[in-house]
């Protein structure tokens, strides 16, 4: 058995990253769509409140996965025996945390009801 590259785990660690980030996206869609029905008919249960839990923790797990993919692309990106840190690094960007517009619209909802 032939031993792994770093490209190589790279690019599995690449398309893993991708994977999760499609499912826990699609599982944010399924929690907004369902805390969006709830709004809609004034129905504030308790499986509405859980579920705005849920949809907070998959924010943050998408925004973990979203920063292991930006890793694991500038590394691919990286030229083999090239040290990046010699390079300049571009400066930190400061921007809001990215949302979705739905998940905006679910959320104004959700302030307007109380």
């Amino acid at each position: 058995m032939s031993e792994m590259t770093q490209e190589e785990a790279l690019r599995v660690a690449d398309a893993l990253v991708s994977q999760a980030l499609k499912e826990t996206e699609a599982r944010c869609s399924v929690l907004a769509q369902f805390i969006d029905d709830c709004d809609r008919a004034r129905s504030h249960t308790s499986a509405w409140s859980g579920t705005l839990r849920e949809l907070q923790a998959l924010h943050g797990r998408r925004s973990g996965l979203v920063r292991r993919q930006t890793l694991i692309q500038e590394a691919l990106e990286c030229p083999v025996g090239e040290d990046p840190a010699k390079g300049l690094l571009p400066p930190s960007p400061n921007r809001p945390v990215l949302r979705t517009q739905q998940q905006v619209q679910v959320q104004a909802r959700h302030r307007r009801s109380r």
